[in-house]
This record gives structure tokens, sequence and C-alpha cells, in this order.
């Protein structure tokens, strides 16, 4: 669920002191925090700011005087997140080079700017034309880029964002069955080869395969999306070996369903979705809090990735479409091994 590089001019919504540096200082720029040299930026300021994972040429680096701080990739560098004094920093801020720029612009190209991209760890191609019956996931934006979609106090669903790799799954006119990634579809298969499959998985699953023949009785067109994680990343789950899936939106006739309305089925059909982790008013704070911990996954005993944060009815924003964004925790953030491997999506 890949969300778009955002780098545009912002404001200094607070600086506070570091805890365990008297030359640092502690700002936040929309939902991020970074920290900064005492005294270079104020409340109010417009800034640049570069999230984690962009690629800048190093002339820019240099410019910038972080070369130092990011990591080589592909002749680019990557701004990454880092650990000062004991106190987390998520990317860059520099002071906006022309003073006429808007808070708001986009300024990615300005900056020849690009997103890193994880290797991909996908073992499976096998890739088939894709089908408009079958659409990609949403992408899903990341809320510290958005931290003001939700209005204050509004009732928001928050799901565990589960570890794996996006499946979407597909039932066209009643027969017809589709399986791939959020990027690419599969080709069919053996039924006897499904079952290793990290795509055509969920098929083998008889109570999803009974779900989707029976909303394929009364749908043209039915996806279900969902992860199957496992022996796919490093957070396996506890699986030993073995794969396992859980569902996490449908789409019935090209129209997301609501949340409750997912579980109703789900629960019809005994069919296991992501874990429910809490509905809330919404706050920051509050997502935030509720992003660390341990997974829900039963048998599982590892940190959650975060969460997925959803309105109670399904609507749009004239910013990002559909609303529905997560937020990862700063302790999977900060795992050496998320930030290298994370990304099956092939």
């Amino acid at each position: 669920m890949p969300s778009d590089l955002v780098v545009e001019v912002c404001r200094v919504e607070n600086v506070s002191p570091h805890n365990n540096s008297d030359n640092l200082e502690l700002i936040q720029v929309k939902g991020w925090q970074i920290v900064t040299r005492k005294n270079e930026f104020k409340k109010g300021m417009k800034i640049v700011y570069f999230p984690p994972d962009t690629l800048l040429s190093q002339e820019w680096t240099d410019k910038f005087n972080v070369t130092q701080y990011c990591q080589e990739k592909a002749n680019m560098r990557r701004i990454h997140r880092v650990r000062l004094r004991g106190e987390y920093s998520f990317g860059l801020v520099v002071p906006i080079p022309y003073p006429d720029w808007e808070e708001g612009r986009e300024v990615a190209g300005y900056y020849q700017a690009k997103k890193y991209e994880p290797p991909i760890l996908c073992k499976h191609v096998n890739a088939a034309p894709e089908d408009p019956m079958v659409p990609k996931y949403t992408s899903i934006e990341n809320m510290r880029n958005y931290p003001r979609i939700f209005d204050f106090d509004e009732e928001v669903i928050l799901t565990e964002k589960a570890h794996g790799s996006n499946v979407r799954s597909g039932l066209i006119d009643t027969y017809n069955k589709k399986a791939g990634s959020h990027k690419h579809l599969r080709k069919a298969m053996a039924p006897e080869d499904m079952s290793v499959n990290w795509y055509w998985y969920p098929w083998t699953i008889p109570a999803f395969s009974t779900m989707m023949e029976a909303l394929g009785k009364e749908h043209k067109q039915v996806v279900v999306y969902g992860e199957v994680f496992g022996p796919v990343q490093f957070l396996n789950y506890n699986s030993a070996g073995k794969l396992d899936y859980r569902v996490f939106d449908i789409m019935l006739d090209f129209e997301y369903i609501n949340y409750d309305r997912m579980m109703e089925i789900c629960l019809e059909f005994g069919v296991q979705a992501v874990p429910l982790v809490a509905r809330i008013p919404y706050t920051l704070e509050a997502v935030r809090g509720h992003s660390e911990g341990k997974t829900l996954i039963n048998g599982a005993d590892h940190m959650r990735e975060g969460v997925v944060v959803r309105p109670i009815v399904e609507r749009k924003h004239p910013k990002i479409g559909r609303v529905i964004l997560k937020y990862v925790s700063d302790t999977y953030l900060f795992n050496k091994k998320a930030t290298q491997t994370d990304n099956t999506d092939e």
C-alpha cells in the first residue's frame, strides 16, 4: 500500500526544547518531529520539508550540509530517520529559497526529489495482464503528512497494519477468479500450487472461497483486499513457515464498503480480518499511541507495524482521494530490518 512522495512548503507548527541537549531543539511539522539546531527555525516560519525516504542528489545534500547523515542509494542520497541525543528525528527541514513560495506548494520537482523504494523480495512473478474489473488498491497516504484530514474528535476506526504482502482477490461475473499483488495480477495456476503462492493462497481457504461465491451471486464485481503474511517479511507472526491471511477491505461493484459492513460479511462467513485496534475520537496523539505495542494477531509476540485509520462512513477528500491513512509506529520505523527490506510489492 504505497504512499506518494510529498515534498511541500509547510510551516513550523511548534518548537520545544530538547531534553538532552542545550544546542538542539524539537520542531513539529505536520505530524513529524525533527531535531534541529537551536534557534534555526521559529514557530510559524515557512519551510520545505523532505520526509524520510526522500532521495536527493548529492549536490542538494551538500548544499544543505547533510550528506554525511544520508545513505547513498543509486547515485543519490537518501534522507533518513535518526535518533539524536535520545529523540527521534524524521526527515529534513530547510528554509524556503524564495519568499513568495506559498504554503502547500509541491516542490519535489524543483529539487528533483524521488522516493526511495526498498528492494523487492517477491518470489512469485508469473504476471498476468491487468483487468479494470480488479483495480489496484488505494494508495494509503502517511498520516504524518496529512494530520488534519480527520476532524478533531471525529470517530475513527484503527486497524492493525499487518506486515506482509498486499493481495487482491477478484471474482468477476460469478465464475472468473482473479488474484494478484498491488502492482500485478497473476496467471491462474493449478489448485495444488495455490497453497504456496502468496497471491492465490486466499482462494485455498474454504471460508474465503465460500464468501467470494456468495458475494459473486449478488454482485457483478467482487474484489477483496487483504494481507498475506508469515514467511513473507521479517515480522513472521510465529508462523512456522506457513502462510496466513487477513482481509482489510472489500469492493463491491466498484465501491468500497464501510468497515462495519465488511466485518459483518467476514463474521458471517468466518473469514478473518485484520485486528481492530480501537474506535476512538480522532487526535494525532491518540493514533500515535495506538500505533505502538505488540501485534494483536493471535500467536505472535512481536511489535506492531502500525495502524490504518479510516472514517466510520466511506468518503473522499479533494487532496488525497479516498480517506484512509496509515500511521507506522516509531518502533517499526527505527528497526533496521524494516528500513532495508520492506517491499514485497512486485
